[in-house]
């Protein structure tokens, strides 16, 4: 069974060659699951250029694990495990970009009725360090 959660994203990411930081902070209504104890958090990201994609944020907390998956026409993959370098990507009008992402840091503040995600990582394009992020996910059921 589904429940209402409102979700919010602070996302602070800094490019490699520059020097300035930029965040960005969105905010959701969405669906919030348990499934195989997994937990989802589901929800359309309206966000510019992206139109409404399905998002979908599973949480694993058992393996220390947070998979993001967006659907067309902005589809993504990011793949977060503390520690690992995981192959994900970024599809675009233009093509599909291959990506990976380094996770240097992964806390988990998670329950049936809140939570609070902490994620810490780099974001490698063409192999090359191209971005150090800074993302947390905070979410709430509705009553």
């Amino acid at each position: 069974m589904s429940k209402n959660v409102s979700i919010k994203l602070e996302n602070v990411q800094q490019i490699i060659d520059d020097q300035e930081k930029q965040q960005i902070n969105n905010s959701y209504q969405g669906k919030f699951y348990i499934k195989n104890d997994k937990l989802y958090l589901s929800y359309a990201d309206n966000a510019e250029g992206i139109d409404g994609s399905k998002t979908i944020v599973k949480i694993d907390p058992e393996r220390e694990r947070v998979l993001l998956l967006r659907q067309e026409p902005a589809a993504m993959k990011q793949d977060f495990v503390c520690g690992e370098k995981q192959a994900g990507y970024f599809k675009t009008a233009y093509g599909e970009i291959k990506m990976a992402v380094k996770t240097k840091r992964l806390e988990m503040e998670i329950s049936e009725k809140s939570g609070l995600i902490r994620i810490n990582y780099q974001v490698f394009l063409g192999g090359e360090l191209n971005a150090e992020h800074h993302l947390k996910i905070n979410y709430k059921i509705l009553k």
